[in-house]
C-alpha cells in the first residue's frame, strides 16, 4: 500500500541536472566532493546506514557505487544459464538490495551513481558477458550483437524496476543521480580475453553512442555518463593516456548528444607518473575541455597508495580542482566500517587528517553553490 513507501526528503527530491558545466539540483548550483564506495550492493543493512550517514556527515553528498554483479553464489545481479544471462531479482541475493541501498541513500540526503557493468574482471564485468556468449576478444563486448542485446536487457530491467520499499522505479526516482556505462571502459580488461586488433577509439565512440542512447530512451530524468578514465586520442602525442593507445576517445565521447557529462581517473603511482606536476596538468586538462564540451566534468575517483604522501599532494589536487571551476570530484575510496586494508587508497572517516584529505575540499566545494 502507498501509505508503507517512505518519502525521500525534499534534498533529494529533484533530479540532478545540468547547465553549461555545472550540474544543479533543484534549480541550484550543485558543486560538490563525493566518494566512491563500491561495496554497498554486498552489505549488511547496518553497514549500508553506517556508509550513507558518515559520508553526509562529511558533506559528500554524492557515492558512485556498481549496479553490477555477476556470476558470484552469495550476492549477485546476472548469471550466465545456457548461454544466456538471467537476472536474479531476490531481496537477499539479488537487486532488492539496491531497494535498500537507494531508500537509505534519500532518508541521509545522499545521491547515487550507478555503473552498469566493469572493464575488469571484478563482479563479473564485460568478459563475464563474453564468457557466456563465447567471445574471442574483450572488446566482442562492444560489437558483438547478442551481447549488445543482452546488456541493453539487462539495463531496461534495472531501469523498469520498481523499489519494493518505495513503489518508485529507478528511472523515476531522483536519489539516483545518474548512470554510467561502466567502469573504466578499454579495449584490454584484465582477464583472459586479449584485445582485438580491430579495438580502435572509433569502436568504443560508436558503443557509448548506441547504450547511452538506448538508456535515454527509456530514462529521460536522468543524466548519462560514461565512467570511463578520461584518455584523449590527440595526434602526436607520446603518452598513452592521451594518444588513443587505450581505445577511448574522451573528446569524442563527451560531445555526443546522449552524454551528459564527462568523467576521469586519476592514479598517478599505478600509471608511473609523477606525483605532482602531471597530475595537474591532467586536472586542467580534463577542466579545457570541459569548457570547451560546454559539459560538466567530474574527477570521479582518484587516489595515492603512498599514504605520507596525501597530506601535501591531496590538498594540491584539490586545489587544482577548485581553482579550475571543475564540476565536481569523488576520490577513492571511503571505508565504513573502516578497513585500512580494504584497498590501496581507503580513507576511514576516524582518521586523524581526515580534515585535509576530505572535509576542507568538501566544504569548500559546498562553499561555490
Amino acid at each position: 500500500m502507498a501509505s508503507a513507501f517512505l518519502a525521500a526528503p525534499a534534498l533529494v527530491s529533484a533530479f540532478v541536472g545540468t547547465d553549461g558545466t555545472k550540474f544543479t539540483n533543484d534549480g541550484a548550483s550543485f558543486y560538490f566532493s563525493g566518494t566512491n564506495a563500491y561495496y554497498l550492493m554486498t552489505q549488511t543493512r547496518d553497514n549500508v546506514n553506517s556508509i550513507l550517514s558518515e559520508s553526509a556527515a562529511l558533506d559528500l553528498p554524492v557515492i558512485r557505487t556498481w549496479l553490477f554483479n555477476s556470476g558470484n553464489t552469495d550476492v549477485f545481479f546476472q548469471t550466465c544459464e545456457n548461454g544466456a544471462m538471467t537476472i536474479n531479482d531476490s531481496n537477499e541475493t539479488g537487486l532488492g538490495r539496491i531497494d535498500y541501498i537507494i531508500q537509505q541513500a534519500a532518508v541521509n540526503n545522499v545521491k547515487l551513481i550507478f555503473a552498469l557493468t566493469n572493464n575488469w574482471q571484478d563482479f563479473g564485468g564485460m568478459d563475464y558477458y563474453n564468457q557466456c556468449f563465447g567471445s574471442s576478444y574483450h572488446d566482442d563486448f562492444y560489437t558483438k550483437p547478442e551481447i549488445i542485446e543482452s546488456f541493453k536487457d539487462y539495463i531496461s530491467h534495472v531501469l523498469e524496476r520498481e523499489n519494493t520499499l518505495t513503489g518508485v522505479k529507478y528511472k523515476d526516482d531522483p536519489t539516483i543521480f545518474g548512470w554510467e556505462l561502466a567502469n573504466e571502459p578499454r579495449c584490454v580488461g584484465s582477464g583472459s580475453f586479449p584485445a582485438s586488433d580491430s579495438c580502435s577509439p572509433s569502436v568504443t565512440t560508436a558503443w557509448v553512442d548506441e547504450i547511452s542512447s538506448h538508456i535515454k530512451s527509456i530514462d529521460s530524468n536522468h543524466l548519462v555518463g560514461i565512467g570511463d578514465e578520461g584518455f584523449m586520442n590527440r595526434a602526436g602525442e607520446s603518452e598513452y593516456e592521451y594518444n588513443g593507445g587505450t581505445g577511448m576517445d574522451f573528446e569524442a565521447t563527451i560531445a555526443l548528444s546522449s552524454i551528459d557529462f564527462g568523467t576521469f581517473h586519476m592514479y598517478p603511482e599505478h600509471w608511473s607518473k609523477d606525483n605532482t606536476d602531471w597530475p595537474i596538468k591532467w586536472i586542467n586538462d580534463h577542466a579545457a575541455v570541459q569548457e570547451s564540451a560546454g559539459k560538466p566534468v567530474i574527477i570521479e575517483e582518484y587516489g595515492l597508495a603512498e599514504t605520507g604522501l596525501r597530506t601535501t599532494l591531496y590538498p594540491a589536487w584539490h586545489n587544482a580542482i577548485e581553482s579550475t571551476n571543475l564540476a565536481a570530484d569523488a576520490f577513492w575510496q571511503i571505508s565504513v566500517p573502516c578497513n585500512p586494508n580494504l584497498d590501496d587508497f581507503a580513507i576511514c572517516p576516524s582518521d586523524d587528517n581526515i580534515d585535509v584529505l576530505v572535509a576542507t575540499h568538501a566544504a569548500n566545494m559546498k562553499a561555490k553553490n
